[in-house]
């Protein structure tokens, strides 16, 4: 930031001092500051007919009196940790940083994860232990109930109530997560004799509902971390986790070949989530640093905001889980198979962009002053990182594609180059979303995810067939395109774009109307 310099005002002398040449700390007076801080003020001391009555006594014009210093930035306090009021501009992006250096790192030891298992584990156990993964994964996010945005979201502002607003989220995931884990466990192997593996080790039994039971604990810190403004602990993290799962991985292939896979996504929990709770509790969230100015958090508009969310988010989830069984029930397993490879190639630039519309709303929380700023530093991030990660997707898709085969680069390349161009106007849907949860408009993003899925699923199955599995691509383009239209002035409010005064930035809670 460069220095600014003004005027130190200076007392104002009398006239018996300037009979006398004595200061008198009875009379003297401070002039007013100059209010122009980025320019250099000239301030005479001395009103003009004392001057001309010292002129006339002395013959002599008096020198005006200028102090040169540097500013002392005031400091503020933003959400449970202290950073400076003008200095701190590290925190408006790093976090979007921080989580995006997450995912590529998960990602990437994932790749060499289950490239491992493979080789060293049957084909049959790698089967089972993916779906038991995929289940403890699935079953964790719906009973979280959206606790993440929440902390996410009012962490920034908690103060004091940091401390209890994690540990409500804990328990609730906790509590809600072991009926339902048990109740899994129990009913599957009735249901599928697919899933009878699972009531036939007992092993793997208790490891699943142990796992329900603090997976919610585990995906919760990352939220609180991100909250707590502490988002650049959250890849080391879990690069930590992924090293010790991998080495686990490979140690426990002789001793557990059957259940070695799922005790090694379970066994280091036992020794992240200790260590990190206490730097959550301990070190981020020390009573001392909670900024006293923070409203309190209440528990109605919690409820509400993660009722509303939860909403939005299943509807989101729905077209995710939907259009895959869509696309096996109209064509077939091998068009299923190319679609759900082309559709995970796809979701990286969806996931960056989340991870900049979490950083806008963490930081803008803790921060709702900077919010025009913070809109318009994380939409030109955003958009510059998801144009390079879509023109990747679109122009590599055949080489990409070939590595899974021949078929998949001249079957599914189309539908991957339209689902490389939806994420466009997907990240602006994504930045919205935060400005919605931000303003606490939750039916507003709830109707905006039903919208989108509606759209999506309605223009797939209209669309099937004619066009086969590229009908995904145009219905996910067009139904993204329509919604990000209609969400594009809520972008350009909170960007503050067209204000007269672009210093002032409403308060979360009415901008973006």
């Amino acid at each position: 930031m460069t220095p600014v310099f003004e005027v130190k005002p200076e007392r104002t002398e009398s006239r018996d001092e300037l009979a006398s040449g004595q200061p008198d700390v009875n009379s003297g007076s401070l002039a007013p500051p100059s209010a122009d801080h980025h320019s250099l003020s000239w301030r005479r001391q001395r009103p003009d007919s004392e001057v001309e009555s010292l002129f006339a006594t002395t013959g002599e014009m008096p020198a005006l009196a200028v102090t040169l210093e540097l500013p002392s930035y005031p400091f503020r306090q933003d959400g449970p940790g202290i950073t400076h009021e003008y200095g701190a501009r590290r925190s408006g992006y790093s976090t979007a940083y921080a989580l995006i250096l997450n995912t590529a790192g998960t990602t990437g030891l994932g790749f060499v994860y289950w490239a491992v298992a493979t080789h060293i584990y049957s084909a049959k156990t790698v089967g089972r232990s993916s779906a038991l993964v995929s289940a403890l994964l699935l079953l964790s996010a719906l009973t979280q109930l959206n606790v993440s945005s929440a902390l996410q979201r009012y962490l920034p502002q908690a103060g004091n109530s940091a401390r209890r607003l994690v540990g409500y989220g804990y328990a609730v995931s906790s509590l809600v997560a072991l009926p339902v884990a048990v109740g899994f466990v129990l009913v599957m192997p009735r249901l599928s004799s697919q899933w009878e593996f699972l009531s036939g080790s007992r092993l793997l039994t208790l490891l699943f509902v142990g796992a329900a039971l603090v997976w919610g604990v585990f995906a919760l810190e990352d939220a609180a971390l991100t909250g707590l403004r502490r988002a650049g602990v959250v890849p080391i993290e879990n690069t930590v986790y992924g090293v010790l799962k991998l080495t686990m991985l490979i140690f426990v292939a002789a001793l557990l070949p059957a259940a070695g896979i799922f005790a090694s996504w379970v066994a280091p929990l036992v020794v992240v989530i200790p260590v990190v709770n206490f730097l959550i509790f301990r070190k981020f969230m020390r009573n001392g640093e909670a900024e006293q100015r923070q409203k309190p958090v209440r528990r109605r508009e919690i409820v509400r905001f993660t009722s509303a969310d939860y909403l939005a988010s299943l509807c989101n989830q729905a077209y995710a889980s939907l259009l895959p069984l869509m696309v096996l029930s109209a064509l077939g397993a091998a068009a299923s198979g190319r679609f759900y490879i082309a559709w995970t190639i796809a979701a990286g630039p969806t996931m960056i962009a989340a991870n900049f519309g979490t950083s806008l709303m963490v930081d803008a929380a803790a921060a709702p002053h900077r919010l025009a700023e913070l809109t318009r530093g994380i939409a030109i991030r955003c958009t510059v990182t998801t144009l390079a990660c879509s023109a990747v997707v679109i122009l590599g898709a055949e080489p990409i594609l070939r590595i899974y085969g021949a078929k998949y680069a001249t079957q599914a390349a189309p539908l991957l180059m339209l689902l490389g161009l939806g994420a466009i106007p997907r990240a602006l849907i994504m930045l919205t979303w935060s400005l919605d949860r931000l303003a606490r408009r939750m039916r507003r993003a709830a109707l905006t995810q039903a919208l989108l899925t509606i759209l999506v699923l309605a223009g797939s199955r209209i669309l099937l067939g004619r066009y086969g599995i590229d009908a995904i691509g145009y219905a996910w383009l067009s139904a993204n395109v329509v919604v990000a239209l209609l969400r594009l002035p809520t972008l350009i409010s909170a960007a503050g774009v067209g204000r007269r005064k672009p210093g002032r930035h409403r308060a979360p809670s009415r901008v973006a109307r």
